[in-house]
């Protein structure tokens, strides 16, 4: 991954601590609230997959987007309901991957792991990214009081769960011939791109949470 020119940052980085602090503000809330966000993405999310349907998405493609979706956004309505802090346990690794991968990848990123998916994935950010999330799911399991084998299993899978979302719809992506699922966040596409990772993050962490 070559590095990301001034203007591509000027405009992700506003776009992600706007996102960022909306996220927050509904988790901190009541519940509903965060559940009415989630039910907001929802709703967002199938209408980028029926524009990427109409791109030309094979029909298998767009279930399998559509599942995940339902599934990932699933996930974390009843980690909201298990508590907030089971929120932040998807939450702040995934954030930490996605940080840690795009500035590792944007400056020292040479060996590309997917070439025909994703071109932008190179080894050294997806190692940096992996780092980042293990360490930062560590922390925030100790801090939210998760159990030792749950926080174990967290650290260890969230970055790779992360990835496979991301290269899934990555590949959804490619099937349309179009880079972005839309264009409702500046410097991050649509809805899509910027949870796509989290998807999958969250269905472990719930399953995590019924480990002893």
């Amino acid at each position: 991954m070559i590095a990301a020119p001034a203007s591509e940052l000027g405009r992700r980085v506003p776009t992600a601590l706007a996102y960022g602090a909306v996220v927050l503000a509904a988790l901190i809330g009541p519940a509903p609230l965060f559940l009415a966000l989630l039910v907001a993405l929802w709703v967002l999310g199938v209408g980028e997959i029926r524009r990427l349907l109409r791109e030309g998405t094979g029909l298998m493609d767009v279930a399998i987007a559509g599942s995940y979706l339902a599934f990932g956004l699933g996930a974390l309505g009843y980690l909201r309901l298990l508590g907030p802090e089971w929120v932040l346990v998807a939450l702040i690794p995934t954030w930490a991957a996605d940080v840690a991968s795009y500035a590792i990848g944007s400056r020292f990123g040479t060996a590309r792991i997917a070439p025909r998916i994703s071109p932008g994935k190179t080894l050294e950010g997806t190692v940096g990214g992996f780092v980042a999330a293990a360490l930062a799911a560590f922390a925030v399991c100790v801090y939210a009081g998760v159990p030792p084998l749950a926080t174990f299993v967290i650290s260890l899978l969230a970055g790779p769960a992360g990835l496979a979302g991301d290269l899934l719809e990555s590949a959804v992506k490619r099937s349309a011939g179009v880079k972005d699922s839309g264009s409702l966040l500046p410097g991050h596409g649509g809805v899509l791109d910027r949870i796509d990772s989290l998807l999958l993050v969250a269905p472990l962490v719930a399953l995590a949470s019924r480990l002893p």
